[in-house]
């Protein structure tokens, strides 16, 4: 099997060369040894390949992962992941169509995520286009295996108008399902504005046909009061987006509101500060956040405290990085938290760490090792190692 990967790559970036074909990538292998019940090694394979056609109109492009514990024997299902594999084309027909078939990532003005099909947009103008999409959900472990249609059906299509007084309209269409349940049923729109100085205005309405209720509803303001000072107000109501044969249908979906008050602000050159409280409403108790953060162009030191429904926290971060020497990093992560899950419950404490030096040699290679420890309620000591060798081309 790795051989006829290799083989196969080789073919592959021969071709290119020879064809004239633009043939860019990564490959990173990695170790990461930690320990639970026993020590485990494991060690990860990371590539990405990209090939752009002569006329620069066609693209193909693929992202996999092997991995290999030197404890255990592994499945092939655990040991490759594909996250994608795609062929692109775009600017075809007069630059009115787009196109990428294979292992996609979609957002298409709602969440949808991974999926094994066509997305294919045409643009009618600069004013108006559609998007359409349609596969089956790709496999939840990320693996070489293909759902079949009885198991998962996606389709779903996106209408936009854009450009118009400074602002994007969408309707959108998606339906998740198999031959006996439908998992996802939502319409909607969305809605962002610049019209008003310094101003990005968004509304997001969704509905669940399946349910016949409101999904999905966000109204956000985000303001730019000087180079120095922003601010953002939002407002969200949302169910939540869980599958038909999901684990968590043994609970009752029940809506959340959330409020969010965000403020970030440079009272130095380089220097800022960032602070954010929200609160969440249930239906029959509230959660509270509030974060802050203050920063340079060499870490960040922060605090969470959290109480509520949710649980009561107060954690504290600190994140410095420094260059020893050119093109080498050092870098320190401490992350302290007290929390509870109920008010009948003690306070517990957690103190996460890692230190990491990274290294830069030319433009190709990147050496990165890191070292993490921490104690828990379970674990008076865990400690973990990683290390990252990567080459770009």
């Amino acid at each position: 099997m790795k051989r006829a990967f290799l083989i196969f790559f080789v073919f592959i970036a021969a071709s290119a060369f020879a064809s004239g074909i633009g043939f860019h990538g990564s490959v990173r292998n990695s170790v990461y040894s930690y320990e639970s019940d026993e020590t485990h090694t494991r060690m990860y394979q990371y590539a990405r390949f990209s090939a752009v056609s002569p006329c620069t109109k066609f693209t193909f492009q693929t992202s996999l992962r092997a991995l290999t514990d030197a404890q255990e024997s592994l499945t092939s299902e655990e040991r490759f992941k594909l996250y994608s594999l795609r062929l692109n084309g775009k600017g075809l027909f007069n630059k009115k169509f787009d196109f990428s078939v294979g292992r996609l990532f979609l957002h298409p003005g709602t969440v949808l995520g991974a999926l094994d099909g066509l997305n294919a947009k045409y643009t009618f103008s600069k004013h108006y286009s559609l998007q359409v999409y349609g596969g089956v959900e790709s496999h939840f472990k990320r693996s070489l295996k293909v759902y079949e249609t009885k198991d998962s059906q996606t389709v779903g299509g996106l209408f936009q108008i854009s450009r118009y007084f400074a602002s994007k309209l969408q309707f959108l269409y998606l339906r998740k399902a198999n031959e006996n349940e439908i998992f996802w049923h939502l319409t909607g729109l969305n809605f962002d504005t610049a019209l008003l100085p310094k101003t990005i205005l968004r509304a997001q309405a969704h509905y669940d046909l399946e349910q016949s209720r409101v999904h999905r509803l966000l109204l956000s303001a985000r303001n730019t009061w000087s180079s120095t000072f922003m601010t953002t107000l939002e407002y969200k109501q949302q169910f939540p987006q869980v599958y038909a044969n999901s684990y968590f249908t043994i609970f009752t979906p029940e809506a959340y509101q959330r409020v969010r008050l965000g403020v970030a602000y440079e009272f130095i050159k380089n220097y800022n500060i960032q602070a954010q409280y929200q609160v969440v409403a249930f239906e029959d108790d509230n959660a509270n956040q509030f974060y802050l953060t203050v920063g340079n162009n060499w870490g960040n030191l922060g605090m969470v405290y959290e109480n509520g429904y949710a649980g009561d926290q107060l954690g504290l971060m600190f994140d410095v990085f420094y260059e020893v020497i050119p093109n080498l990093v050092a870098s320190l992560y401490v992350d302290y938290s007290k929390y509870r899950v109920e008010e009948v419950y003690e306070f517990d404490n957690q103190l996460a760490n890692a230190a990491r030096l990274s290294y830069r040699l030319g433009r190709h290679w990147t050496f990165d090792v890191e070292y993490q420890w921490l104690t828990n309620r379970y674990k008076d000591s865990d400690s973990r190692f990683l290390n990252h060798i990567s080459f770009v081309w």
